[in-house]
């Protein structure tokens, strides 16, 4: 029997659906009557700092300074490792918090270097989103089986199997609110912050499509910081002990179920580092050459934003004086429906003289093909406003870049950063949609350090490049065009590079349904 941490790829991206939108709405009415939410009599409260770490290299590095130890983590294998090292590292505590785990190699690899940290004493808690883990609850137990390790699923749903669309018909306003944070937190003391989800499309391993994302590794207070924005949520109503979800409970892993994450674990190391120990160590020892001990903080949103929908602690910081920018604001986003107040701060931005250069996906690199049917209409009216405006080539230079596997496959954008006047970084989970402003939870790292700045918007540069994205300009007559360099040689096109006039129908047919609020 294979461990399945979560399900299979097939079903996972089946169960995709209602991240951006909720077409699965009109099936799940026929489907079940009225979906529930699970009720917990009661449940434990814990904290990141209630057990002191273990003295260690790792402790020891990040309390080597008083401020903040920052690195970037633009590449994806990089990405991965960093994740697997840390894990290894553990000595008291490992707290995790992800959108999306998933059960390929990567996803199956960093099982294997928690439960080896639950086996050496290590408290394990893991907090996972339940959009897209609902029904797959017996993984759960398994690992929750493990006696150092306790697994709990946010805002879970009622109906827990094939029919989980359902829960829609009947609880929409509610279910709507999702956690879309990630932590990654070691001992207290060192954390992973940004974008990316845990599975093989995030970390450069997919054979057929890789997302471009970025986090950073931050030691240290912010560390601590990210620690009290893991508690608010672990600690949350709305986050249910799987044990309580189902009444069966399980056991802990077979020898076969082991073997498995061994096995996933060994296909994701490098050439060269099968010596565990001394990669871990090797790893440690570059870290503790390359942080930058900086300023730096984290901004999370309330875990009860779905009942309340409180301003987005990422909105109140772009009303912060003195991160207001003045001269310039560089943005990747996954995703962009600049919708509500988001556009006319876009407009005001680039009237008072600022430049400001967006990256978003293309209708061939974009995931979701309602978000970008919802994009669609603000292109034009962001380039005359003065948007420097960008979309990723799914099949440009970026693709070539995050292929680790040696297939041809496609990129897209995921990254949600932005840099303020060379100054001022934020890394996180935030897009630049609806559901980033009005409904998720989300979290970020913000770094003023102008060091730091640089290096940001050095890795941003490559996704610019003509071979990577098109620029969107206006031609004479005020239609769209996009401009770039394929193979080698300029081109340009007059409609969507990559589409047909039915993809392009079917964005005019979605926009008719009031969907946009919710993307």
């Amino acid at each position: 029997m294979r461990y399945a941490l979560i399900h299979t790829r097939r079903l996972h991206r089946f169960f995709r659906l209602p991240k951006r939108g909720l077409w699965p709405l009109c099936l799940s009415l026929f489907l079940t009557g009225c979906a529930s939410a699970p009720q917990v009599a009661e449940k434990s409260i814990s904290q990141f700092n209630d057990r002191v770490p273990a003295a260690s290299p790792l402790v020891a590095l990040a309390t080597s300074q008083p401020d903040s130890g920052i690195r970037l983590l633009a590449d994806p294998s990089e990405a991965l490792q960093s994740r697997l090292q840390l894990a290894a590292l553990a000595t008291t505590t490992l707290d995790i918090q992800y959108y999306l785990w998933q059960s390929d190699n990567s996803g199956l690899a960093l099982t294997h270097e928690v439960l080896q940290a639950a086996d050496r004493g290590v408290r394990v808690r893991i907090l996972l989103d339940d959009i897209y883990h609902s029904g797959r609850d017996s993984a759960y137990q398994t690992l929750d089986a493990h006696p150092n390790v306790e697994v709990r699923l946010f805002n879970p749903m009622g109906n827990r199997g094939a029919a989980k669309q359902a829960n829609y018909a009947f609880r929409k306003s509610t279910l709507n609110y999702r956690m879309h944070n990630k932590i990654f937190l070691v001992d207290g003391v060192a954390a992973v912050l940004g974008g990316r989800n845990i599975g093989d499309e995030y970390f450069g391993q997919d054979p057929s499509f890789n997302f471009q994302d970025m986090d950073a590794i931050a030691l240290g207070e912010v560390a601590a910081e990210a620690g009290e924005a893991f508690d608010l949520f672990w600690n949350a109503e709305l986050a249910l002990p799987v044990a309580a979800l189902n009444g069966n409970p399980e056991e802990m892993p077979t020898a076969l179920q082991t073997a498995t994450l061994a096995t996933a674990r060994e296909c994701v190391t490098p050439a060269g580092e099968e010596d565990t120990a001394a990669a871990t160590e090797a790893w440690l020892s570059t870290l503790s050459t390359e942080l930058l001990w900086t300023n730096a903080r984290v901004i999370v949103d309330r875990p009860d934003r779905g009942t309340e929908q409180p301003d987005s602690a990422f909105m109140t910081l772009l009303q912060d004086p003195s991160l207001r920018p003045e001269r310039s604001l560089v943005i990747q986003t996954a995703y962009l429906i600049p919708n509500g107040p988001t556009m006319g701060n876009i407009e005001d931005i680039v009237a008072k003289g600022m430049s400001m250069k967006i990256l978003t996906n293309s209708a061939q690199s974009n995931n979701h093909n309602s978000v970008h049917a919802f994009y669609v209409p603000y292109r034009k009216r962001l380039i005359e406003a003065g948007v420097d405006l960008y979309e990723v080539q799914g099949n440009g230079s970026l693709a070539g870049y995050l292929d680790r596997v040696g297939e041809d496959g496609r990129a897209g954008l995921h990254t949600k950063s932005m840099v303020f006047d060379e100054r001022v970084s934020i890394i996180g989970s935030y897009n630049m949609d609806p559901r980033s402003r009005v409904w998720n939870s989300e979290i970020a790292l913000v770094v003023d350090d102008a060091g730091f700045a640089a290096e940001v918007l050095e890795e941003m540069a490559r996704d610019f490049t003509p071979d990577a994205a098109w620029r969107l300009s206006l031609d004479d007559n005020g239609k769209l065009l996009w401009s770039g360099e394929v193979d080698g040689e300029p081109v340009q096109f007059s409609k969507d590079p990559g589409t047909s006039w039915w993809t392009r129908f079917v964005w005019g047919v979605m926009r008719i349904f009031p969907l946009e609020n919710e993307l």
